[in-house]
């Protein structure tokens, strides 16, 4: 469903550029912040508009909190969940590192589930996001009003960049909300997966290379990428993983497009395709330690294909019915652990432990009113606690959010 739904925001998106190409003065493309709200650094491209400029935006944060440094070690072994402390409709959450989660309601609050506190908060830039942990802070991504964009975050929410990415792109199109936008865990470098290619961005330098241009025939002797979907930093970050559709060469008549994955070092050098066997991937879902592939709903079928984030391998989980993962499936922040929903007019949830492939724990979440149940949830694993925090009707107007938690293997 959200594949279909951003390639057509995608051509509507190229409609609308088009348009706002006549515009007298274009937003730049990356923004940053300085106390002195002076631009540090100003470049032009070939249409006239600034590429990087740098102001103090008045979206600061209300509380801080420690560096960076001070918040990773041991996850906490306990987690509570308290909505009574989010002003106005909790609509999800994201995970931020060591169990603290992002919540998005009335603003964007950073909480730490061990301690049940706030530790700080921030205007959110967007509606929906993925989040992604680096050193010293976080990348939010997710759809805006001009397409594609990457906020970057320092450890106290205090945002220091900004990036239009489709803008920079210059005429190619990032449409997936999860995985199309990658960061290194080191935040020096973002990876973007277009429609048209696969590009790699120096956040230090402000330089784009191109890793993978479909114009040009990308692919390997045997498979030719038609698009890429979604990736995400691997090995150290010395690779990036992707994964998209592609066709056979040379072509086999009355083939359509397949889904493929495959990997690529920084430098560009050794590019690695593999089409999955019946296998159609609908996302990447990236954790500390794997990357998940959930199939497309409509062709799901009780499994989950899987790679080791450090050592490339892959692997297949198998969960209890078939019908699994239809409904969704979330891992958790390290990967350790994998939920799948089941709705039929409740909520069933199943706990997997990834390395044994074990079903751990089934929670059934009940309530008079079925409204409920007529959407997807939002689940999140927490690995230190072996918490599950579920969110229903976050993004129904008509209801009150529902959170429920419950505890899931030994801590």
């Amino acid at each position: 469903m959200k594949k279909t739904l951003c390639i057509t925001l995608a051509l509507l998106f190229t409609l609308a550029l088009s348009a706002c190409g006549k515009a007298d003065s274009p937003a730049p493309a990356v923004s940053e912040s300085n106390p002195s709200n002076t631009p540090v650094v100003s470049e032009s491209n070939p249409s006239n508009t600034p590429v990087v400029s740098e102001s103090n935006p008045s979206n600061t944060p209300v509380v801080s909190v420690p560096d960076a440094g001070s918040q990773q070690g041991q996850p906490p072994s306990s987690c509570t969940f308290d909505p009574a402390l989010f002003g106005g409709k909790l609509q999800s959450c994201a995970y931020a590192g060591d169990g603290t989660l992002f919540v998005l309601a009335d603003k964007l609050y950073l909480y730490d589930t061990g301690a049940a506190s706030v530790l700080a908060t921030a205007e959110a830039p967007l509606r929906d996001f993925e989040a992604q942990t680096i050193d010293g802070g976080y990348v939010l991504s997710g759809m805006g009003d001009d397409g594609m964009m990457a906020y970057i975050f320092d450890s106290s929410l205090s945002l220091k960049k900004e990036i239009a990415v489709n803008e920079l792109l210059a005429g190619d199109f990032v449409i997936s909300e999860t995985g199309g936008v990658a960061a290194s865990t080191d935040g020096k470098k973002l990876a973007f997966s277009a429609m048209g290619g696969l590009y790699l961005y120096d956040l230090e330098s402000g330089s784009l290379t191109t890793l993978l241009n479909v114009a040009q025939n990308a692919g390997t002797a045997g498979i030719g990428i038609s698009m890429l979907n979604g990736a995400a930093f691997a090995q150290d970050n010395s690779q990036i993983v992707f994964y998209g559709s592609g066709n056979s060469i040379p072509a086999v008549n009355g083939e359509d497009s397949f889904s493929i994955y495959g990997s690529i070092a920084v430098d560009g050098s050794g590019l690695k395709l593999t089409k999955p066997s019946a296998y159609e991937m609908e996302e990447i879902q990236s954790s500390a330690s794997r990357l998940f592939f959930p199939q497309i709903f409509t062709q799901a079928d009780g499994t989950l294909f899987w790679i080791d984030r450090a050592t490339g391998s892959t692997n297949t989980l198998s969960f209890s019915t078939n019908s699994e993962g239809k409904d969704g499936v979330y891992s958790s922040e390290h990967g350790d652990y994998v939920a799948t929903a089941v709705l039929d007019g409740s909520l069933t949830v199943r706990v997997y432990d990834v390395a044994s492939g074990e079903l751990i724990a089934t929670e059934v979440i009940e309530n008079s009113d079925t409204t409920y149940f007529n959407r997807i949830p939002r689940i999140y694993l927490l690995d230190g606690a072996k918490t599950a925090v579920v969110i229903l009707g976050g993004s129904i107007i008509e209801v009150d959010t529902l959170v429920s938690t419950f505890t899931f293997g030994e801590v």
